[in-house]
């Protein structure tokens, strides 16, 4: 990761684009599979629920001052995730769907991914972009993930500017987090985060 950091850092200084850190955080959302189990089941069900999450990176940003700009992020991610596993009983006492309580477990998940963003500037400080983040989750297991994005950022000063992002999985993750406790899960993951990027 530090040799990527000192080759871009290069190139940037090479090519005059802007570059820096980017930090941030934020809340996940646990995308369940809709298919409907009619009880009596011997299937499982998941209630996930992800805790804060967080990232640290690092941004080149092509075009800078232009009103078409294209940023490149490279990022570390870590988040915790605990979940409960059951399975779903029909209640006699109100007929309704409920589970047995069942075990719950906790996981830290970490993705690794390189974002890259298309920009547009509606004024002079305020943008919004499009995009696409490859993901690698290195934590629990290792599974591949295409996320698309999409942001607006606002910039405060010369070295600062916020942005609120949104990230929306489109492949099934969970399921190859299937290991021990989580035999059997399906779903995707996607997450809404607040960054600060700081330009040098």
């Amino acid at each position: 990761f530090f040799l990527l950091l000192v080759i871009f850092s290069t190139s940037a200084f090479a090519q005059k684009v802007e570059h820096g850190v980017l930090v941030g955080g934020g809340i996940g959302f646990p995308m369940q599979d809709s298919k409907q189990l009619i009880p009596p089941t011997n299937e499982l069900r998941y209630d996930h629920n992800l805790k804060g999450n967080g990232m640290i990176g690092y941004r080149l940003r092509f075009l800078p001052q232009q009103k078409h700009f294209f940023d490149l992020d490279l990022t570390i991610g870590f988040q915790g995730m605990s979940t409960q596993k059951y399975v779903p009983f029909l209640s006699k006492q109100d007929g309704t769907y409920t589970g047995n309580g069942g075990d719950e477990f906790s996981e830290f998940v970490m993705p690794v991914s390189i974002a890259a963003s298309w920009n547009y500037r509606i004024t002079g400080k305020f943008f919004f972009g499009l995009g696409m983040a490859p993901t690698l989750y290195v934590r629990p297991q290792a599974v591949f993930d295409l996320p698309v994005l999409a942001k607006v950022g606002y910039r405060i000063g010369k070295h600062c500017e916020l942005a609120l992002s949104y990230q929306y999985g489109c492949l099934d993750v969970l399921k190859h987090f299937n290991k021990g406790a989580a035999n059997g899960r399906k779903g995707h993951l996607s997450d809404l985060m607040l960054s600060v990027y700081v330009p040098f």
